[in-house]
């Protein structure tokens, strides 16, 4: 088997190497038998993760949990507790692919 030098820790999709050893460790001549190079797509991309449903009260619910435990830390004051909040909320408005609400459009 030849380990790849770089990535050491996982298997980096772009890297021939990582490519090579896995190819290896599944018992693949090459590593393009099972659509790992190009003109296939992996498990990975074919399924689409479920996400649980994200309501607007869901999102002030834990907009207001996140608050609590940011000003717990006292590692923030309260205004960058609240726009780190609100940048989590929009990222997992993101992910779900929801149109963000007003009260999270407040400029940080």
């Amino acid at each position: 088997m030849c380990p790849c030098d770089i990535h050491k820790n996982f298997f980096a999709e772009g890297c021939y190497d990582c490519k090579l050893e896995y190819a290896e460790l599944k018992g693949f001549n090459q590593p393009d038998d099972q659509g790992l190079g190009q003109g296939k797509t992996s498990n990975k991309s074919r399924t689409k993760r479920e996400y649980k449903e994200f309501s607007e009260q869901r999102a002030k619910k834990l907009y207001e949990e996140l608050l609590i435990q940011f000003l717990r830390t006292k590692s923030m004051d309260e205004n960058e507790a609240a726009s780190r909040a609100r940048q989590i909320i929009r990222k997992q408005c993101a992910i779900r692919g929801i149109e963000v609400w007003n009260w999270l459009k407040v400029s940080d």
